[in-house]
């Protein structure tokens, strides 16, 4: 790719980038939002023409009329918002749009034993007959990548792949990614966790304000590569842990959750014991089905009718969680893992997703007061930062690591006791992770409890104050902060049979 110009209105996403890949090369492409990451790849896959520049797939110029194009020619992507459909299950989701049939009819049975195949690939075990909707987000990573692996005969396009995966599922997906570079396949890789590339890349690119920042071995330093993604040299990315805690806001001794109807994949809460106190950042680890999101999920009462048993105490105070309304009325408030699928309304602005938790503030005698509404709006943007600090303008528009604040302020606005926090930086650079890291630990000094469901372990360990280990469901170890991530992974990843030694 060479001289790449992309404009949408008067912003210029990309100012004459040029970029190439080899054969068998595994070619990482860092920036932080808004860098034009996305958008060189939207070109390089068909999704968008450039402006300007041209483009050569093995020495023959070459422009993708759309993705399907692109896919004929041997260019398969992994978008960071997953092109799946929910409501569809595994299989027809990896067959979707190229079903096999026999004499007209769809064979399922082909298509079943296939999107097995696919699955196996990747090394993931899961049921081809499940709707992807039931799934974890991780989980659909996993079918994404099993579906852009069928067409990528020539170059393969993965955008942060390993937000939503776990330690061990990485070094999986690490796995095949050099397998299928082995095999001849280019591979462009996406990613916001620099600790990462070095592990897998041969290559780096960083992108800076839509233009080449830099160029170099994937084993230079973590220092320079933070230095061309931000322009200068990045603080202590994790502040400094609390000292001081004050009285207990969430206590579970024991505590299970028992569903009214069972969900294929969803891993109740089991025998979790474990304290958030007032000012303390607590951590969920866990592999994935460990049941990070199912705990948060049903302590904020989002897991469906169901009852809990065992010792559940908010503030000292028997809670039952069984409703949102209920969890919110007794406190408590939570940041889905999927900002864009249950966090926000995309259509909106960035004032009325504000307003959500607060609609008796900005709406008295049922009426919404734009004033009010302004008025709020724009301290939460000024509080958190959020770029542009504009309350009219449509949430959607905004990069990842903003939408990202603006979800957190619109949980902090509804003055919660208690914090949810479900893979917080999912899919945000390294920036806007250093800005959201210490706007949680601000929260978290003013007295907030706060407990945090995270894939990323350096996360866990840097950020927490205490890190507890979650195993099917149950808590089988605690940790200071700052433990030994090898010693927590091996918690996590301990046998079932070792469990309670």
């Amino acid at each position: 790719m060479r001289g790449i110009v992309k404009r949408y209105g008067g912003v210029q996403a990309l100012r004459g980038v040029d970029f190439d890949l080899l054969p068998g090369e595994i070619h990482a492409l860092l920036g932080e939002n808004g860098a034009g990451k996305s958008t060189l790849m939207n070109v390089l896959s068909g999704v968008v023409e450039p402006d300007e520049g041209d483009m050569r797939i093995e020495g023959a110029t070459t422009r993708f009329a759309d993705p399907r194009a692109a896919q004929t020619a041997g260019v398969a992507t992994i978008f960071q918002e997953l092109d799946l459909v929910p409501g569809l299950d595994v299989t027809a989701n990896l067959f979707l749009g190229r079903e096999i049939t026999r004499a007209g009819v769809l064979d399922r049975g082909a298509m079943r034993r296939a999107a097995r195949e696919r699955l196996a690939v990747v090394g993931a075990d899961i049921d081809v007959d499940q709707p992807v909707g039931e799934l974890s987000v991780g989980r659909r990573q996993m079918v994404a990548i099993a579906k852009a692996l069928t067409y990528a005969s020539r170059i393969l396009i993965m955008d942060e792949p390993t937000a939503a995966l776990t330690a061990a599922e990485v070094d999986r997906l690490f796995r095949v990614m050099r397998d299928i570079a082995a095999r001849g396949v280019g591979i462009v890789y996406i990613s916001h966790r620099l600790e990462e590339v070095p592990r897998v890349a041969d290559r780096v690119t960083v992108l800076r304000d839509g233009r080449v920042a830099g160029t170099g071995p994937a084993a230079a330093p973590q220092s320079e590569l933070v230095r061309l993604l931000v322009g200068r040299p990045l603080a202590e990315l994790y502040p400094k842990r609390g000292a001081r805690f004050g009285r207990t806001v969430l206590r579970l001794e024991r505590a299970r959750f028992s569903p009214k109807r069972a969900r294929a994949g969803w891993q109740a809460p089991d025998d979790v014991s474990l304290r958030v106190r007032s000012g303390e950042i607590v951590g969920l680890a866990g592999i994935m089905g460990a049941g990070r999101t199912e705990l948060l999920t049903a302590l904020y009462g989002a897991a469906g009718p169901g009852a809990w048993s065992g010792v559940v105490e908010v503030e000292g105070r028997p809670a039952r969680l069984a409703s949102i309304r209920a969890s919110r009325g007794d406190g408590l408030g939570l940041v889905t893992d999927d900002r864009r699928g249950s966090g926000l309304m995309l259509r909106d602005s960035v004032g009325r997703n504000l307003a959500l938790t607060v609609l008796k503030r900005v709406s008295p005698f049922f009426l919404m007061s734009p004033a009010r509404e302004a008025a709020l709006a724009s301290e939460a943007i000024k509080t958190f930062d959020v770029r542009p600090p504009l309350p009219q303008v449509i949430v959607g528009a905004l990069s990842g690591g903003n939408q990202q604040k603006v979800v957190l302020a619109k949980e902090v606005l509804g003055q919660p006791r208690l914090l949810l926090l479900d893979e917080p930086t999912r899919g945000v650079d390294v920036g806007a992770k250093g800005e959201i890291y210490a706007r949680i630990r601000a929260l978290a000094d003013r007295g907030l409890g706060v407990l945090i469901a995270s894939s990323e372990m350096p996360e866990l360990i840097g950020l927490c104050d205490r890190v507890v280990v979650l195993r099917k469901g149950r808590t089988v170890a605690e940790f200071d902060g700052g433990a030994d991530e090898h010693a927590v992974l091996a918690a996590a990843e301990k046998s079932e049979g070792n469990a309670h030694e």
